[in-house]
């Protein structure tokens, strides 16, 4: 069986058998994430709406019993599909009354275990019918805001520009990627996309003529025709405004595409390609739209003081774009010999946790310490 769409959790301490659920799972069409014990699940449900979880029974710390009582907290009907190696009668009935999906019994058969996590997928999938779907987003969409985290250009001391990230209220809507899910599902992508840069449009004024903002684009995005009209709220700043373009999402390599980065252009934009590094076709990207800004993807920046791998592929990023004349970011800093690094590596625009979180003010930074943490 194969299902279109679909999110699922897999939750197992062997990273090994975690890896292949995982690869089975996304074989058969469904979008994976993984954890490898019981708190990281946790914390996952807490941020994110899931159509099935799967998990282990046997894991230190909480069971997969102990997960499920805990995940129904966030989440009361959510699929639950409980694997074990060690079936017990007093198990499988505590599960059962606890309203798992399934219980499978280890080894199981592959198609009985794809077929019966796509199968709780579409039973969720299809209980969330239509209009539920266009009701939580619009209580979604009325509680958006935007956090700005800042950009920090590094040799001058001050931020160069904030990134602009979707964050809503609504206590329903389990942050960024739920927003985004629902606005997939609903068709409603544009209308996404509009109250973003409306609410950007808005609040740009109050920061410092000479610091722009980065705005993140859905490659959905790039056909909406709002986003090329020059009376649009945020077309009034667009000298003011870099557009980035995720490598997260498959971004169809055409002429179609270079079109829509001219005619960005020429409202005034600037271009950046995001998360580089992670996506589908980072060098046919960069060579497609030649963007202002190139952003690393947090995975290559994470703990690359001890990775002399990342080491080795961010300086040929960061060479190849000084060959090209672009800038590059590197976002996701944490640490004051991330930072380090990567400045010995000749980056100069940085971003994360380091230096600020994402707020609803335009923060300011001390940079007192971070220079001493680069010397």
């Amino acid at each position: 069986m194969t299902i279109s769409t679909g999110r699922v959790l897999v939750v197992d301490d062997d990273d090994l058998f975690l890896r292949v659920c995982s690869s089975l799972l996304r074989r058969a069409g469904l979008t994976v994430e993984t954890a490898n014990n019981p708190t990281h699940a946790l914390a996952l449900i807490e941020k994110r709406r899931y159509d099935t979880i799967v998990s282990d029974f046997c894991m230190p710390d909480l069971s997969g019993l102990g997960l499920l009582r805990a995940a129904r907290s966030c989440d009361a009907t959510v699929p639950f599909v409980l694997m074990t190696g060690a079936p017990t009668i007093e198990s499988a009935i505590t599960a059962i009354d606890l309203g798992v999906h399934k219980y499978l019994p280890k080894p199981f058969d592959i198609d009985v275990f794809v077929n019966t996590v796509c199968e709780a997928v579409k039973r969720r999938v299809g209980s969330d019918d239509i209009a539920s779907l266009h009701r939580r987003l619009d209580r979604a969409l009325e509680g958006l805001w935007m956090a700005y985290q800042p950009i920090v250009e590094f040799s001058k001391q001050r931020p160069l520009a904030y990134e602009a990230l979707l964050r809503t209220t609504t206590p329903e809507v389990k942050g960024p990627p739920d927003v985004l899910e629902l606005a997939e599902k609903t068709g409603r992508l544009f209308d996404l996309g509009r109250a973003v840069r409306r609410s950007v449009a808005h609040e740009l004024p109050m920061l410092a003529d000479d610091v722009d903002v980065f705005v993140n684009l859905h490659p959905a995005d790039l056909e909406d025709p709002e986003l090329y009209e020059r009376s649009a709220p945020l077309a009034a700043f667009a000298r003011r405004v870099v557009l980035e373009i995720t490598e997260r999402a498959s971004v169809t390599h055409d002429e179609a595409l270079n079109r829509h980065v001219e005619a960005l252009r020429a409202l005034g934009y600037r271009v950046a390609v995001d998360d580089l590094g992670a996506g589908y076709a980072g060098l046919t990207t960069l060579a497609r739209i030649q963007p202002e800004f190139v952003k690393l993807d947090g995975s290559l920046v994470r703990d690359i003081d001890t990775s002399g791998v990342n080491q080795l592929i961010v300086a040929a990023v960061v060479d190849l774009s000084k060959r090209m004349g672009l800038r590059v970011i590197a976002e996701c800093i944490e640490t004051a010999k991330e930072l380090a690094t990567l400045r010995n590596l000749g980056v100069d625009l940085m971003q994360g946790y380091y230096f600020a979180k994402p707020g609803k003010a335009f923060v300011s930074i001390d940079y007192h310490l971070e220079t001493q943490a680069a010397a």
